[in-house]
């Protein structure tokens, strides 16, 4: 193999790396998008204020697997009691 295939094969992995990493983040924030519009069930000021907790438990650095647990805990406790 010369030089030039061996270039060609090598950025190929990595667009086809950074394919995948770019799709897996897009995927898992429509799963975080859709969490939070399913908790706030129709409620624009409650899905404001998910989004904002979402966006601090993730500069906060909380671990993905919490991120539900911690949303759903917010969501119970602004619900709006009948």
């Amino acid at each position: 193999m010369d030089t030039l295939s061996i270039v060609i094969i090598v950025i190929s992995v990595v667009l086809a790396v950074l394919f995948k990493w770019v799709l897996f983040s897009k995927i898992r924030r429509w799963m975080d998008t859709d969490l939070i519009r399913q908790l706030a069930q129709g409620e624009s000021e409650l899905e404001q204020r998910l989004t904002h907790y979402y966006q601090e438990l993730i500069k906060s650095g909380v671990k993905r697997r919490e991120i539900h647990d911690k949303l759903q805990q917010f969501a119970d406790r602004n619900e709006p009691k009948p």
